[in-house]
């Protein structure tokens, strides 16, 4: 690669980049870092400390974070006025054909200016705009002005809703989100982040701002933007079949000269010379043949390596047919990773309906995974590095395979994809609309065309992508609620079919005549799938025999297998949960300190659900010792079994999702939610400040790719062990395994009763064995009085999986008894270590009777905000002692502990308080 020179000068607040090479010159991109803010009036004006930013952002030093509790309805003042953005610039260089002020993201209607002179508007915060400048810059030493001038996201959205009704368009009754207390209507009518406007578990956080970064570029003929690989094989090569897409304001058209580099793939650069160019829709089409004995293949997490290689993909373009002038600004570059795999989604017709699986580089695959929510709800902060990280090393590190990024939040940053490469995650896309009717407006509908293709140009290469839907929950919600849109029923839904075919048209962006380099594109979720759709929307979206289905019923005993839906794919369930203790009390501010009238009052204020606490409450009253009427008379006891309670549905729920992999029945169930944007009562497994609740921890397991089932069959009152292995081997693989099923009494340690069976079993296979629960039970003994526990071991006798069955439910448990637990904590000796210190600490937990769900907390009062992990939570223990590791991730000071550090709570005590 013939780079020299790299050069990176920051003068001014302004970023310039340019790449030198002896035969061109590079673009140069002046990205712009330094902004002042200021109101409508300028009474209030701030210097703008990162980019970047928001207003809410940018003020959270002067009125405080808009996350603090009241603030979400405090300072909504903010979202009802216009904000102007400023800055100052040099002009790098004079007498560029093309300059261009591009605005990679702004949020979300806005006029821009630069010096003086309006250029245009932006009204979609999903879309890049550039602007011609070159004709309005300054020479040195003069400087260029450049506004942004944020218009109100409240006042806006009305007055569209407004204008279009005027205008004859509806939409049916104003859009507002399904939750109680403060919410903001009118979201469809903008083309924003949909959670902003607030809902069941997020506040409303109208944000404004400048939530990309903004950049001037001083070119020749034309940008490369992206690049879209599509890939397929044959017996012999994988095909990269790819699309470069220009950006040129070019009245004609031009030339490009292209080279790839891949070294781990070629011998030598790929070279395409003086290739014409379509100025009116500018796309480089070519393929390059990589012989397969160099590649390996990418697979999801689980099941193989995510290898990704890097491509250098380098264009220069240019007018002349003589070649392009050595001092002109004629070349652009991406760097990509690509993975190479295939991937399909198969929808074969059976007994059922149809299937609705992925296949993977040949084999059906399982998708176990979760719902991922924007990191922040503030748009300019959700892409954090570290954050981001965090987030998908969790759902990687808890065995799940794919991650479904939901329609009410955004289309996820460059980081959060191809962190999703790297940990094996694929992607479920949604695009950014959800559960409304939008309008068919000329105007709004182009900006959607726009969107659309932009985005699908960016996030296509990612071997991750799995699929795109157009849509969460429209058709849903169209069909549920016809009746409250009257006679102008048949209308709105004409409307739908109109805007979404429009959107599905312009993904053929990225879709190829001869293969399918992806899934889909769907249309809706949940729907009866692709193959199913017609060209009329479908009158039950959550059909079981086809499609995905969006689980949400609350009014049923979650902990009962024979409360789920034997669907094809669920895509969406989940139950709600209090964050841990210390989370309330840091989000007060006061640390151990807060009292728990306090805790109360912010746990009621933060409670979106428009059930309030009732689906809650009444789960854990089917299943455990709890009085629901005065649960702040003891909100850590509520805490608790809030989190017992998520985790045991949610935990049956996928037990029984997996039992039916068999046949292909049901292919995959994707956990509501993953993140939290504040700390609320919600659906997540991950609070805010990235504490885990019970489910995640549990989710390591029930999720691990080998696992032993335990699921009682009212019907034959037996209870089906299955084993599965969830993996991949190019031949069958066959192992040996035990199951061992000991029966114990909650008196004692030791089990009074064992029964083995042997299973052989290959990769990617499942079995099913029933046992009569008769032949469990202990003579003389009831159901109260005992529970089981289901050991997988290899065929060396070593633990492979653990599971447990409790006959009854925990509530009517009968002669448990106090386990007598201790905690030893074991650390670092500070007085010996040098930093970067450990900070891990072993417990050892001892008990002379089992112990039920056994709950550990962090309650140092100076430690609780450092983010922290146990190796296990909420277990049952039925050895005489068992350690548990808990590690900080901070490693600056040397941190020691005590017993009195950790509060213990089990199912033990709670049940001897009631008796």
């Amino acid at each position: 690669m013939a780079i020299n020179t790299f050069r990176l000068i920051c003068l001014l607040g302004v970023f310039y980049i340019t790449i030198h090479h002896h035969d061109a010159k590079s673009i140069l991109i002046q990205e712009l870092t330094k902004w002042t803010l200021r109101n409508e009036n300028s009474s209030l004006e701030t210097s703008v400390s990162r980019m970047p930013t928001g207003v809410y952002t940018a003020l959270k030093d002067t009125y405080g974070d808009l996350l603090d509790p009241g603030n979400d309805a405090a300072l909504r003042w903010i979202a009802n006025q216009s904000w102007i953005f400023s800055t100052k610039f040099d002009s790098a260089e004079m007498g560029h054909e093309m300059v261009n002020l591009t605005l990679h993201g702004i949020d979300t209607v806005s006029r821009v200016r630069v010096n003086g002179q309006e250029l245009g508007e932006t009204d979609n915060m999903f879309v890049r705009y550039s602007f011609a400048i070159g004709h309005l810059l300054l020479p040195s030493p003069n400087q260029n002005i450049l506004e942004v001038e944020i218009l109100s996201p409240l006042q806006e959205a009305s007055r569209r809703f407004r204008e279009l009704q005027n205008e004859g368009v509806f939409t049916g009754p104003p859009s507002c989100p399904r939750a109680r207390g403060d919410v903001e209507c009118h979201r469809n009518y903008l083309r924003k982040m949909q959670m902003s406007f607030g809902g069941e578990w997020n506040p409303v956080a109208l944000s404004s701002g400048i939530w990309k970064p903004v950049a001037v570029e001083y070119y020749t003929v034309a940008v490369l933007r992206d690049v879209d690989v599509a890939i397929k094989r044959n017996e012999t090569y994988w095909t990269l079949d790819c699309r470069a897409f220009l950006s040129t304001p070019a009245t004609e058209d031009f030339y490009v000269d292209l080279k790839v580099y891949a070294s781990d793939l070629l011998d030598k650069p790929f070279v395409l010379e003086k290739q014409i160019v379509s100025f009116a829709s500018p796309v480089l089409e070519f393929k390059i043949s990589i012989p397969k004995d160099r590649v390996t293949m990418w697979w999801p997490n689980g099941y193989g390596k995510q290898m990704l290689y890097p491509i250098l993909f380098k264009v220069k373009c240019y007018t002349s047919e003589a070649g392009h002038d050595l001092s002109a600004r004629t070349e652009s570059q991406k760097i990509l990773k690509v993975g190479f795999r295939i991937l399909e989604l198969v929808e074969n017709e059976d007994q059922n309906g149809r299937t609705f699986l992925f296949r993977v580089n040949g084999h059906p695959i399982f998708m176990k995974g979760v719902n991922y929510v924007p990191a922040h709800t503030l748009p300019e902060l959700s892409a954090e590095t570290e954050s981001v990280e965090y987030l998908l090393k969790a759902a990687h590190k808890a065995n799940m395979n794919m991650i479904r990024v939901w329609g009410g939040g955004l289309y996820e940053s460059e980081n959060f994809y191809n962190l999703a490469d790297f940990y094996g995650l694929l992607v479920w896309q949604d695009m950014a609309f959800s559960r409304a009717a939008y309008p068919l407006a000329k105007d709004f509908v182009a900006s959607v065309r726009l969107e659309t293709a932009q985005n699908a140009q960016r996030l296509s290469y990612h071997p991750s992508l799995a699929l795109i839907v157009a849509n969460n929950e429209i058709e849903l919600y169209l069909v549920t609620n016809k009746s409250d849109f009257g006679e102008d029923a048949n209308r709105v839904e004409s409307d739908y079919n109109a805007l979404f075919e429009t959107i599905i048209g312009e993904l053929s962006v990225i879709s190829r005549g001869d293969f399918s380099p992806r899934p889909g594109p769907m249309i809706s979720t949940p729907s009866i799938g692709v193959a199913q759709s017609g060209a009329e929307m479908t009158k039950n979206p959550q059909d079981p025999n086809y499609g995905d289905v969006h689980f949400w019923v609350d009014d049923k005993d979650a902990f009962s297998p024979e409360t789920y839906p034997h669907a094809r794919f669920v895509s969406e369930f989940g139950y709600a949960s209090l964050p841990m203790l210390s989370t309330w009390q840091r989000a007060l501010g006061n640390g151990s300190n807060v009292n728990s009238e306090d805790i109360a009052s912010l746990i009621r204020s933060r409670q979106h659900d428009v059930k309030g606490f009732i689906p809650m409450l009444q789960q854990i009253s089917y299943q455990l010792p709890f009085t629901p009427q005065h649960w702040d008379e003891n909100i850590e006891k509520f805490i608790y079994f809030s989190q017992v309670a998520q985790a045991m549905a949610t935990k049956t729920a996928v037990e029984l999702f997996r039992s039916l992999r068999t046949g292909n029945q049901t292919m995959g169930a994707l956990i509501w939610q993953l993140n939290d944007v504040w700390v609320a009562p919600t659906w997540s497994c991950i609070d805010f400040y990235g504490n885990f609740k019970l489910i995640y921890y549990w989710a390591k397991e029930f999720l691990a790719s080998k696992s032993v089932i335990a699921l009682y069959d009212a019907s034959s009152n037996n209870l089906n062990i299955t084993l599965t292995r969830e993996d991949y081997a190019d031949h069958l693989d066959s192992q040996f395994y035990y199951v061992l099923v000991n029966t114990y009494l909650w008196t004692d340690l030791i089990a009074k009763k064992t029964i083995a069976r042997a299973f052989g079993l290959g990769s990617n296979q499942l079995e099913v064995r029933p046992i009569p629960l008769e032949l469990l039970l202990i003579e003389n003994h009831s159901k109260e009085e005992i529970f089981l526990e289901i050991v997988l071991e290899d065929k060396d006798g070593e633990p492979v999986a653990r599971n447990y069955y409790y006959p009854v439910p925990m509530k009517n448990i009968s002669g448990i008894k106090d386990p007598e637990l201790t905690v030893q904590v074991a650390g670092q000796e500070c007085s010996n270590t040098q930093p970067p210190y450990s900070n891990s600490f072993s417990l050892l937990i001892t008990v002379r009777f089992p112990a039920l769900l056994v709950y550990l907390e962090l309650i140092h009062p100076e430690y609780i905000m450092k983010r922290h992990t146990f190796s296990l939570n909420g277990f049952t223990q039925t050895a005489p002692r068992k350690t548990i590791y808990l590690v900080f991730e901070d490693d600056s000071e040397c941190l020691t502990l005590d017993s009195a550090n950790i509060k213990v709570q089990t199912i033990n005590q709670y049940l001897l308080q009631n008796n």
